[in-house]
């Protein structure tokens, strides 16, 4: 029975290891995949309790049957499980348990509860974590030529807009008016407030000088599809020197729902311009 129990406690403890491993290190790992490699990991240190050389192969089969054989691969795995181990590790000595009363099988796989709870809690956090940085790699700083002005625009790369100008198949990005209104021109300013945006705009009725920088754009949302003014911008320059391709901008009087506070969001082909100075490409 007490064999038995030992097993139970290294498969409960080996689980919360390389489930947080699998998460930490990004990989897609099954779980019946990671129970097997639990399990093979369980069976030496459960026969040979306390031995080195056991505890070495139980590591290493371990690691090889959930991220397989390979050196990068088994590098990689057994980095991040050190890791797990290593925070329930820490946690199950700085904790009393041996002061809690009952047998010892018992403090045993309390010890392998705790230690399992306590490594879905940080792989939550990690993935939390890992997220907002995702996101935030996602956003930057940019300054955008207008109308022979520049103006610094806080903007965010939406991998959700693909929104392109009809003929030219070139990117649509979307700004807020509020960040921009200074410089531009009065009469234009006037025309696209007067624009209903249920209907299609008619472009003959904006001031003739600014006509050729206009195009209409076909926008499809949430809440249906309309059409907008978009306006070909001079140059838009992103943190690090790099330019954004030629294309429009619409401005939306309504930024309530700009994600980080930006003032503009970004084509999705954006991501191949930041890609190049180490920003992740989301595909």
């Amino acid at each position: 029975m007490y064999g038995e129990i030992m097993i139970l406690v290294n498969l409960m403890f080996n689980y919360a290891v390389l489930a947080f491993a699998n998460a930490a290190g990004r990989t897609r790992i099954s779980r019946k995949r990671l129970l097997l490699a639990s399990l093979t990991g369980a069976l030496p240190a459960a026969v040979y309790p306390g031995s080195i050389t056991a505890s070495c192969i139980a590591l290493f089969a371990m690691v090889g049957t959930a991220f397989g054989f390979s050196r990068k691969r088994m590098a990689g795995g057994a980095g991040y499980v050190l890791m797990g181990a290593l925070l329930a590790g820490g946690l199950l000595t700085a904790l009393p348990v041996g002061e809690w009363g009952r047998g010892g099988q018992f403090r045993l796989v309390l010890c392998a509860g705790l230690a399992f709870t306590v490594l879905q809690l940080v792989k939550g956090k990690w993935l939390s974590v890992r997220q907002l940085s995702r996101l935030s790699e996602f956003r930057c700083t940019s300054r955008l030529e207008l109308f022979g002005s520049h103006v610094p625009l806080d903007v965010f790369i939406d991998t959700g807009n693909s929104c392109t100008e009809p003929l030219s198949g070139e990117a649509v990005h979307f700004v807020s008016l509020r960040a921009v209104r200074s410089i531009i021109p009065d009469d234009l300013l006037a025309c696209l407030q007067k624009t209903d945006s249920s209907g299609i705009p008619n472009l003959k009725e904006f001031p003739e000088e600014f006509r050729s920088l206009l195009r209409l754009i076909r926008i499809q949302t949430v809440d249906g599809a309309g059409w907008a003014a978009g306006i070909r911008f001079g140059a838009w320059e992103l943190e690090g020197n790099r330019l954004l391709d030629p294309g429009f901008i619409v401005l939306t009087a309504d930024d309530a729902r700009y994600p980080h506070q930006a003032s503009a969001i970004l084509h999705v082909s954006a991501l191949e311009t930041t890609e190049e100075r180490g920003m992740a490409h989301a595909t």
